[in-house]
């Protein structure tokens, strides 16, 4: 039997335990509560009812629970720029998040840990939770896009981290205006994320958009699904970076940003950076700066094996694919990438199929620093230049009908 204290019926909300729900008062405590409340006397979690807002700051909630469900009708809010970093400050030095040079070196926690370091809601060592919609998490990031474009070393706050977790699904979620990544999978396994919408108000294309915004950003990860979800950015809709494998996507509705990403990987020199079996299948791409992309580090060390991008549908992307050998962002490593090993990263049992639909500069582009990056496959591919481009195209690059099953060479 439950212990007395489990007294409050089968659901509870952070307003029975002194939240106000009005999206200015802070929050996090009582939201604290009311998952603590659930955790112990197993009832469900409502963030609600419908249009409350539950202000709760970054960091505040980080939780480590099981066997739980949390149903959000109403909306875990974050505060703006001015409220939680007014004075601009940047990451911990050393922790190479964004505009620190010496980065590059063997050792240290992976960069991508520290980029994620403040987040709204962070699961951590985490089993057998379930999240449900349709309400769910609202950044403010429309106060961190302009500033951080500018300078990307200001430190901003993710929406939604899942990390060392397991057996976890997410359905129906809604995720709007996160400053940075919208949903973060580290170190996790079998995870399900299903019918997510994931909204941008920046509608801004291209490298001028809300930079780092990614919309699902894998890392370290195993046994992900992600299926039948819609997703804006204003960077990587969806990036699966290194140590991943076993991940399958499908069914994605992708707007703007940078398409479907593998990497970037090699970030540290002289640590391996390996993703391995990885499926995209059935995603529509409208308006992003790429299709489908590999980008590795130059002078980075690893493997990508098996990963196939398969039945895509672009309109008026920038790049239709492009595999990238020569990855160097200044915002990351401020030094360049000059000199050091010509090496990278090799490449094996890659595949594009079926891909049609338009392009605005190049169907496909590969710059390459190994053999392997070479002896991708492409099949299927009809890819022609969108009538509304405006840039001169090479003739040769307006239209092409890649049908052969042999393998094709750089271009």
């Amino acid at each position: 039997s439950r212990p007395p204290r489990c007294n409050r019926g089968q659901f509870v909300t952070p307003l029975d335990f002194g939240a106000l729900g009005d999206g200015r008062a802070d929050d996090s405590q009582a939201v604290l509560a009311a998952i603590a409340y659930g955790q112990s006397c197993q009832v469900q979690v409502v963030i609600g009812p419908r249009r409350h807002r539950f202000l709760v700051m970054p960091n505040a909630l980080q939780l480590s629970v099981e066997n739980i469900v949390i149903s959000f009708e109403g909306w875990l809010v974050g505060p703006s720029l001015k409220a939680w970093n007014p004075n601009l400050e940047s990451w911990p030095k050393g922790s190479c998040a964004y505009g620190e040079a010496g980065c590059s070196q063997k050792g240290g926690v992976n960069p991508e840990f520290a980029r994620s370091q403040w987040t709204l809601l962070h699961f951590k060592s985490s089993r057998n939770v379930t999240l449900l919609g349709p309400g769910g998490l609202l950044g403010a990031g429309q106060s961190f896009w302009g500033v951080r474009n500018a300078r990307p070393e200001v430190r901003a706050y993710c929406s939604l981290k899942l990390e060392s977790c397991q057996d976890i699904h997410v359905s129906g979620l809604t995720l709007r205006n996160s400053p940075m990544y919208q949903v973060v999978i580290a170190r996790s396994a079998s995870i399900e994320l299903e019918d997510l919408t994931i909204e941008l108000a920046n509608k801004v294309l291209g490298d001028a958009g809300a930079h780092n915004t990614d919309g699902i950003s894998i890392i370290m990860s195993s046994a992900v699904r992600l299926r039948n979800s819609v997703i804006e950015s204003g960077d990587d809709n969806v990036v699966v970076k290194e140590g991943s494998r076993d991940i399958r996507v499908e069914g994605l509705v992708l707007l703007r940003g940078k398409g479907l990403s593998i990497g970037s990987l090699g970030e540290r020199i002289g640590e391996d950076s390996v993703v391995t079996d990885v499926s995209f299948h059935n995603v529509t791409l409208d308006q992003s700066m790429h299709g489908a992309r590999i980008k590795t580090w130059k002078g980075a060390r690893g493997l990508v094996r098996n990963v196939s991008f398969s039945m895509f549908r672009l309109k008026a992307v920038k790049f239709g694919i492009l595999v990238d050998q020569t990855y160097c962002p200044p915002s990351q490593r401020p030094e360049g990438c000059a000199g050091g090993e010509a090496r990278a990263i090799e490449m094996e049992k890659l595949s594009f199929t079926d891909f049609s639909g338009t392009f605005m500069t190049q169907d496909k582009k590969a710059l390459c620093m190994t053999p392997t990056c070479n002896r991708i496959t492409y099949r299927d591919i009809d890819l022609r230049l969108d009538p509304t481009a405006s840039l001169p195209v090479p003739p040769a690059q307006q239209a092409w009908r890649g049908r052969s099953p042999a393998r094709q060479g750089k271009r």
